[in-house]
């Protein structure tokens, strides 16, 4: 059903985009006639409020999209299921939830290159241990969180003058 709605929706912005880009506007084609009559009435809401929320869009924005869904499109199809997958994962999520990974995504976006760069080395390092090693480095992981930061501190000192011998 869900593929039925992207598709209706699609069809109908397509035809309303056409429209528009050709400076006015013409009837949507019989398939989107169609299918906009499968659809339930609730469907049908959902589509108006995109249909609203996408005319509140500039012009800039709108290519900005047209150009993010061309971008899609050239994805391999395993990659674009997996973000399909990602996706419906995300809107599962509690608003909580949402807010607290958006908040994450910020500050990803923030943090200089070098330190992005020096994250995905060290993910790519956990990444290649063993089941074992990972159970091992989470248990050290989750006792290093218990700790206080005067007690982490102590551990960070202990460490510096083991390297420096």
């Amino acid at each position: 059903m869900k593929a039925k709605m992207i598709k209706a929706v699609l069809l109908v912005l397509s035809a309303l985009i056409v429209g528009a880009s050709a400076g006015y506007a013409q009837p949507p084609s019989r398939e989107a006639v169609e299918k906009w009559q499968q659809l339930s009435e609730s469907q049908k809401e959902e589509l108006r409020q995109r249909y609203q929320r996408w005319e509140s869009l500039s012009d800039a924005q709108k290519a900005a999209v047209r150009e993010k869904i061309k971008a899609f499109k050239a994805l391999p199809p395993d990659e674009r299921r997996h973000i399909r997958e990602n996706f419906a994962r995300f809107k599962a999520l509690s608003p909580k939830q949402k807010a607290a990974l958006r908040d994450k995504f910020e500050r990803w976006q923030r943090l200089p290159l070098k330190q992005k760069q020096q994250i995905r080395a060290l993910y790519r390092k956990y990444r290649d241990l063993s089941p074992n090693q990972r159970q091992k480095l989470l248990r050290r992981y989750r006792l290093w969180q218990r700790l206080s930061p005067q007690q982490r501190e102590k551990v960070r000192d202990a460490i510096r003058r083991r390297r420096s011998n």
